[in-house]
């Protein structure tokens, strides 16, 4: 397992799977996140697979603005029926690049 493998499973793995109403796409969800897991811990990597998922995501703070107490949104802010993020569930980007590097590394 190489960190860039490892880098395209966090892309495309279903971090929501745990919503779906269906048995089948929580189960290989479920299935696909021990592999992540599991490669996490081989390669040893330094950062949290909540770390990883906020990556995985871009959820990048600067890239955000916060229109209420605790609610921050993507900016330009393109839809206004979009959910609002709360503060801990984003990354800087200094952390962002720091996985970036990891991953590429």
């Amino acid at each position: 397992m190489s960190r860039l493998e490892f880098k395209n499973n966090l892309k495309k793995h279903d971090w929501y799977h745990g919503y779906s109403d269906d048995h089948r796409c929580w189960t290989k969800g479920q299935s696909q996140l021990k592999v992540l897991c599991r490669q996490h811990k081989e390669l040893e990597c330094p950062f949290s697979i909540t770390m990883l998922q906020k990556w995985a995501h871009n959820m990048i703070v600067e890239e955000f603005v916060e229109e209420a107490p605790n609610n921050w949104y993507r900016h330009p802010k393109i839809y206004d029926n979009i959910a609002s993020a709360l503060r801990e569930e984003l990354i800087l980007q200094e952390e962002f690049d720091k996985i970036a590097e990891w991953l590429e590394g």
